[in-house]
């Protein structure tokens, strides 16, 4: 969706203006558990945020390696896949899942709260690491052991 689309403001040179500004009136707005100065180390909170993010980012990085993965298992001609599917795609809906229970937050919380809540978020998200990373490699084992029709490697002459 266009950011012009999101912008409130009903004048279209007056909506690139608002879409324009947007990024520096976001930088200008200080979140309590984040520091003003560049070169200060972020707030607990912050640092734990920031983690979290890092995690969720690979994870969604790995989305499509998973999804790839489970589009060439579904192609083959047999059910000897079906359960390495399921679990690319128990996988996926643990993470579908974790998003969309995912509330971060305000910056009118307490620090203390904010870092409960992210340091609860990591070991939630932790699980899902753990989750795709083991249907990713017992899938990828799969296909190595069970390259498909077309993925056989021809034969020497």
């Amino acid at each position: 969706m266009s950011p012009l689309y999101l912008c409130p403001v009903k004048n279209t040179f007056k909506k690139a203006l608002c879409v324009a500004a947007a990024p520096f009136l976001l930088a200008a707005c200080s979140s309590p558990n984040k520091p003003i100065s560049e070169g200060a180390a972020p707030s607990p909170a912050s640092a734990a945020e920031m983690a979290l993010m890092a995690t969720h980012d690979s994870l969604m990085f790995q989305a499509d390696e998973l999804m790839a993965l489970k589009g060439k298992l579904s192609g083959y001609h047999s059910e000897a896949p079906a359960p390495y599917i399921h679990g690319l795609a128990a996988a996926d809906n643990a993470m579908m899942g974790w998003m969309h229970q995912y509330k971060a937050p305000d910056s009118t919380a307490t620090p203390e709260a904010r870092l409960s809540y992210f340091k609860q978020q990591q070991q939630l998200l932790a699980g899902v690491r753990r989750q795709f990373r083991s249907s990713l490699d017992s899938a990828t084992k799969f296909q190595a052991q069970h390259p498909a029709a077309g993925d056989v490697p021809a034969a020497s002459k």
